[in-house]
């Protein structure tokens, strides 16, 4: 089975900067590779050729939401996938926001990325596990799944993201191996397991696991080098 990378561009590149990245991963040989890439709103059609996620997506269709994107208008434009819950979102939307969300992309034909995780004084008092277990049962409450629809689950310590650091191996096959379990207790069979927080081309070749189905990267996907040799290294 291939492995997923998801690309969070976030606010970080410009239109011409993203031209130019566009024209790098190009070169990159990808075979092998799931790679899904979430642009800001503005850049979508530069990255047309790949597989496009959104960095968010509203829980509404249609109506008097201003600055929001709604999940129906991004399936119109073929992105097939949406960041919800990631850390950086968590401080505007509120538990049932999220829930609201993972049903609106999945009614939309999308797939979610539902990102959780625990903050560095979670992790110092061992509150970790009923942290990711209160995310995991208001996200996933009243969340269904048909045959056709998948949900991708992305744990991400808080408190990681953006730097340089990552955890252990041991450490993040742990935090899965526990979400794995409330997921199956939810019954949902059609899903895969991202590691995000820190991923570089550093680090990569010691967090590699068989649990993973994939990573979501931040800064390192929008430096063409740091993107492919952590490619080349989960390849």
């Amino acid at each position: 089975m291939k492995k997923i990378i998801v690309c969070n561009h976030k606010m970080y590149l410009t239109r011409d900067e993203s031209k130019v990245l566009r024209k790098k991963i190009d070169t990159i040989d990808t075979s092998g590779i799931d790679l899904i890439i979430c642009p800001n709103y503005l850049n979508y059609d530069v990255f047309s050729r790949y597989k496009l996620g959104s960095q968010d997506a509203f829980y509404e269709d249609k109506g008097s939401y201003t600055g929001e994107v709604s999940a129906y208008d991004l399936s119109l434009i073929g992105v097939k996938y949406s960041l919800v819950g990631h850390s950086e979102r968590r401080k505007y939307d509120d538990n049932k926001a999220i829930n609201a969300k993972i049903k609106a992309i999945l009614r939309n034909s999308m797939t979610p990325i539902l990102c959780v995780g625990e903050t560095r004084l979670d992790r110092e008092l061992m509150r970790t596990p009923e942290v990711i277990k209160k995310q995991l049962d208001t996200a996933l409450e009243n969340v269904k799944l048909d045959d056709s629809q998948e949900i991708f689950i992305a744990y991400e310590p808080e408190y990681l993201i953006g730097g340089k650091t990552a955890l252990t191996k041991k450490e993040i096959d742990d935090t899965i191996t526990y979400i794995k379990k409330i997921v199956d207790y939810y019954g949902i069979r059609n899903y895969k397991l991202l590691y995000g927080g820190s991923v570089t081309s550093n680090n990569i070749s010691n967090i590699k696991s068989e649990k993973l189905d994939g990573y979501l990267i931040g800064s390192s996907s929008v430096d063409e080098k740091e993107l492919q040799q952590i490619i080349n290294c989960i390849k």
